[in-house]
Order: C-alpha cells, then sequence, then structure tokens
C-alpha cells in the first residue's frame, strides 16, 4: 500500500483485496465503509450496529481480479474507489449528508467497450431482509431497511443479497436507510445530485490555514471533519459523542468534548453552545459531576474529579471567544448554566483540602482521564484543571457583574496555583509529578501536566524546564531508553510503578495510559511548546503519516508499536486541526 495526500485528500494505491477501512459520521449514524465498495458498520444513536455488508463484483459470469489494482481516496465523510479493470475502470462513490439517516453510493463504469458492464452482489444481514419486498424494480423495503436504485436491481433471500448491474458509460446511484428512524429511499435518490453537491460544497467550505504542505493539509481536514462528524442530535439532546463506540447507550463526554469543541469556534459556535447546554443538564442537584451525559440526560459514571472543571474551562472559553454572554444566563432545569457551572466546582471544592488542593481519596480511584490508573492523593493534572476552572469562573463572575464571587473564585485560584507550585513541582527532577499520596510520590512524568505551561500556572522558569524535559523524555525520537522506536509523544514515561497502580490495557508498558500516544495530549503539548517558542510540529504532526501508513484513516484514539490500535474517527483527537489554526489557538488561554 502506497499512500500519497493532495487537495486534503488521503490516497492509497493498493490491491483491490484489502480493506481501507474509513470511519464517517453525521448527527444521526456512524458508518465504516471498507474501501472495496462496501458498508461493514452502520450504527444508529442508541441502536446497535446493524449491518455488516460486503460487495462482490463480476464481469459476466467471473468475478473480477481481487488482485487488481485500486486507488481509493477519502475526505470529509466520502469515500471514493476506483477499481483499475482490463480497458478502463469502475469508480465507487460513498458518502453521508450531514443529517440525514442514509448512505449515497454511485457506481460508474468508465473506459469498457460498450457493451460491457459489471454486476455488483451487494450482501446484507438476513434479518434486515426478513419480510423485505421489491417494489418498481428498484426499490427494497422491510421494516428496518430501505434501499433504492436508479437502475434495475434484483433481490435474492436465499442469498441475502441485492444485485445491480452497472453497464458502459452509465451511472448508477443508490440510497440505503435504515433503523428506527429509516428515511424513504426512492424519494431521498430524488435529490442525490443535490446532497452531493452539498457533500462537496462543506468541503470545499472548511476554512484552511495559510502555506501548509499537502501532508498537513491531509491533517487539517481530516482533524476537522473527525470533530465535526461526532455531533449528533436525538430529539432536543445535542452534542460531540466521543466516538462511533459512543454511541449505546449515547453519551456525550465533559473531558473529551471540551478539545472536541475547540477546532468548532472558527465555523461553529452554535454546535459549541449546543454542547454547554447539554453538559449543564448532567449536574446534579448536590453538584456531582460525571463522566459523560446520557440521551435521557441522566449520568453516565458519576462524580469524576476533571470533568466540572471542563464545564467552567468550556462556557469561559465560548463567551470569550463569542462574546455571546447571554447563554450565562439560560436556564437548565430552573438554574442558569453559570450557575450550573458554579455549583459543580463548589462541589468539587469540598475535596480540597487546607493546602486548597483537591486530594483524590481512595486506593483504587480511577475517576479523570486516566482511568486505568489509581492515581490519588494531588494529581497535578486534576489540580491545574482544577485552579483553570477557579480562574474561568472568576472572569465570568466579573463578566456577569457579581464582583464579589469574582473576587473570591479569584483568590481561590491564586491559593490552588501556589500550592500546585509548592506541593507538586520537583526542583531535582525539573517537572511537576504525576500525583502524590501521602509519602508515596508518582515522579513518572505524565504529559498531561502540559497544562501547567499552557494555562500559565507555572512560571515561564519552570515552564521551559518542564517542557524541555518532555522533549527529551517524551518525545520518541529522543528518548533512546525506550524500545518501541519513534511514535511520536508518550503519554507517560517511565511507566508507573507497582503491581497493583495500573489495570486493563494500562497495565502493559507502552499501552493505553501507560506510554501510548494520544494525538490530543500531544497536541496540547505542541500548544504549549509553541507558547514558549520551541519545536512543537514533531508533537503536533508526526503520529498523522505515521498511521496513515498503518491504515488509520480517520484520527486514532491511542497508538503504539506494540499494541493494538485504539478506536478510529476518535473526536478528541481533531483537536491538532485547533491547532493549527493559529490565527485563533495561538493565544487562546491568555
Amino acid at each position: 500500500m502506497k499512500h500519497t495526500y493532495k487537495g486534503g485528500k488521503i490516497i492509497i494505491r493498493d490491491k483491490y483485496y484489502n480493506d481501507a477501512i474509513y470511519h464517517v459520521s453525521n448527527e444521526c449514524i456512524s458508518v465504516i465503509f471498507d474501501g472495496k465498495g462496501a458498508i461493514m458498520g452502520y450504527a444508529l444513536a442508541n441502536e446497535a450496529d446493524m449491518l455488516r455488508g460486503s460487495v462482490a463484483i463480476y464481469r459476466g459470469d467471473e468475478h473480477i481480479d481481487i488482485y487488481s489494482d485500486k486507488t481509493v481516496e477519502m475526505i470529509g465523510r466520502s469515500q471514493t474507489v476506483t477499481v483499475h479493470l482490463e480497458g478502463g475502470e469502475l469508480r465507487i462513490t460513498q458518502f453521508l449528508d450531514a443529517s440525514l439517516n442514509g448512505v449515497f453510493t454511485s457506481y460508474e463504469l468508465k473506459g469498457i467497450k460498450a457493451d460491457d458492464s459489471v454486476t455488483l452482489c451487494l450482501g446484507v444481514n438476513q434479518r434486515l431482509l426478513m419480510n423485505a419486498s421489491v417494489e418498481n424494480n428498484c426499490e427494497i423495503s422491510s421494516d428496518l431497511f430501505s434501499f433504492a436504485a436508479s437502475a434495475g436491481l434484483s433481490f435474492v433471500s436465499l442469498n441475502d443479497a441485492i444485485y445491480i448491474t452497472v453497464r458502459a458509460g452509465e451511472r448508477v446511484d443508490t440510497f440505503l436507510s435504515m433503523g428506527s428512524t429509516k428515511v424513504d429511499a426512492l424519494t431521498v435518490l430524488e435529490d442525490f445530485d443535490t446532497y452531493e453537491r452539498k457533500m462537496r460544497e462543506e468541503i470545499s467550505s472548511v476554512y484552511i490555514p495559510e502555506n501548509l504542505s499537502e501532508e498537513q493539509m491531509a491533517l487539517y481536514l481530516s482533524a476537522y471533519f473527525c470533530s465535526l462528524e461526532n455531533y449528533k442530535r436525538l430529539g432536543d439532546y445535542r452534542g460531540f459523542m466521543a466516538g462511533h463506540h459512543y454511541l449505546l447507550p449515547m453519551r456525550t463526554y465533559y473531558r473529551d468534548s471540551y478539545y472536541t469543541v475547540l477546532p468548532m469556534y472558527r465555523s461553529h459556535p452554535e454546535l459549541v453552545r449546543s454542547q454547554i447546554l447539554t453538559l449543564s443538564m448532567g449536574i446534579s442537584e448536590n453538584g456531582d459531576c460525571p463522566s459523560a451525559v446520557k440521551s435521557d440526560y441522566s449520568e453516565w459514571w458519576g462524580n469524576h474529579y476533571d470533568s466540572p472543571s471542563f464545564l467552567a474551562m468550556m462556557l469561559y472559553d465560548y463567551v470569550k471567544h463569542t462574546g455571546d454572554s447571554a447563554i450565562l444566563t439560560e436556564s437548565v432545569k430552573g438554574e442558569t448554566v453559570l450557575a450550573k457551572a458554579e455549583k459543580a466546582i463548589e462541589k468539587l471544592s469540598t475535596y480540597a483540602d487546607e493546602t486548597g488542593l483537591i486530594y483524590k481519596a481512595g486506593p483504587y480511584n480511577q475517576r479523570d482521564w486516566a482511568d486505568e490508573v489509581n492515581r490519588n492523593g494531588y494529581v497535578t493534572y486534576n489540580e491545574v484543571l482544577y485552579a483553570r476552572a477557579l480562574f474561568c469562573l472568576s472572569e465570568l463572575f466579573s463578566i456577569s457583574g457579581d464582583n464579589t464571587k469574582a473576587k473570591k473564585y479569584a483568590e481561590s485560584f491564586e491559593t490552588v496555583k501556589n500550592a500546585i507550585n509548592s506541593l507538586l513541582w520537583d526542583d531535582k527532577l525539573g517537572y511537576y509529578v504525576n500525583y502524590r499520596e501521602n509519602d508515596h510520590i508518582e515522579k513518572n512524568l505524565s504529559v498531561d501536566t502540559c497544562f501547567v505551561a499552557l494555562f500559565g500556572i507555572a512560571d515561564d522558569t519552570r515552564a521551559r524546564r518542564m517542557l524541555e524535559n518532555m522533549e527529551s523524555i517524551l518525545e520518541t525520537r529522543n528518548n533512546k531508553e525506550q524500545k518501541a522506536g519513534d511514535y511520536g509523544v508518550m503519554c507517560v514515561y517511565p511507566f508507573y510503578s507497582g503491581a497493583d497502580s495500573t489495570r486493563n490495557k494500562s497495565a502493559k508498558p507502552y499501552y493505553y495510559h501507560n506510554g501510548a500516544n494520544w494525538p490530543y495530549l500531544s497536541a496540547m503539548y505542541a500548544a504549549a511548546k509553541r507558547k514558549y517558542g520551541m519545536e512543537y510540529r514533531y508533537a503536533l504532526e508526526s503520529w498523522f503519516d505515521y498511521n496513515v501508513a498503518r491504515g488509520n484513516y480517520t484520527p486514532v484514539e491511542f497508538f503504539s508499536p506494540p499494541h493494538k490500535d485504539g478506536s478510529l474517527l476518535q473526536a478528541w483527537s481533531g483537536t491538532a486541526a485547533f491547532v493549527m489554526d493559529e490565527e485563533i489557538s495561538r493565544d487562546f488561554w491568555k
């Protein structure tokens, strides 16, 4: 497999039989294309994955040579597969609309002699086709399935397959819709060209920073759409999902969405606003803030130590960068949005001790982003977010005209900031320790402490020294002690000490929270390095081409050479697009 980039597209050249897995998503569905013209995943909000489709291509009575060359182009919500046949080519384009429940596909046979044709055998799950019927020779439907084609089709129930013939010089369009909210495929098909034009206009309308290379442009668009495509709507519920695997039950996370919305400030601030309102609905009467909010507004894994801070931070970011202070007085369950954010931080503050820092109690307390690591006591990551949240509340109350509360939170911010620097900085190591519990100090360097520099918690001397140590320890191109090779930025090194300090995937070196590369954290670390005039492109960009070469064509959740990769089209990995948009991101956290 060879890969290149052109006009924002990821382009690969390979043999037809090889997969080219590409995730796409819109406001109601998440779909996986296989790079051969089939759909190998189709998930609707709050419904299980419904389709494991397949496609077989025949020329006459013979299957085409599966060793035929192909070219696959991927951008936005579309994938185009060109199969190079003897004497011509078959071009298959699949795409989603931004909001419609369904998949559009066109088949076009070019450069073939006039009487030539191919027949497509589209395999479908048997249960979807139970009691199916064919109407008008171009539409097939069942309780959960609606499919239409612009040319004649046939359906063989015993083969679980639909057959379509594409003749030389013609194009056949199809539309497929599934699930409890399926739409009438034949009606939608009448406007195929309109939907295709909208898809291309959505791509062409995206703001792209100047002076990007072809690879950088592909990275930017891939990351941007990774964020945008994970926005979902269900009834009055609005929010950014974490990815393809977070639709059953449908839920939106406080921490994931903080990063996911960052690329949206330029073009879709209204989606950020919706996200804030949804997260505000998840704050309980006593101020508890869960990991996520489900589509019925109930909690998902309650009472986390980082979630409250992300709500306050997102609210401040939004007001500061849009000027929309009206959101502060929006009513959510009988309280204003600002009151909800304050209530969550006040509850978090009940875990603070005499130092001002919040204390994460319990021997197996995993309630923050590193949820497979037993980080207890004073966790630098949580403390820095808490400090930033206090600063944000101070600014928000100043905007709202409550100077008493503004002063209160400003003083609390200074207390926490000073405590972080006095209790969690290790001058001998030259960085902030991961966490500290009584006499135990986890001294490894964690990339999530980069926020100390990004948010201005550390003075310039400490910030620069910490970032220089991250450069030599966490950047794998420089760390010759680790054995996995050059794969970007490790999330932590050395690995966690103690047999019971981690669990599950994170119990293994280089895996998950224990040394994998997380692109969203790499992007935030890159932003911190840029703030101090340091080289930052390696952290921001190196993961992209590395993963495309591995066959990960949408942004990956996490990865490392020895282990299985994380999920694709993982929403917060879109953070890279925000950092690349320097006009907005360079001074974002001032």
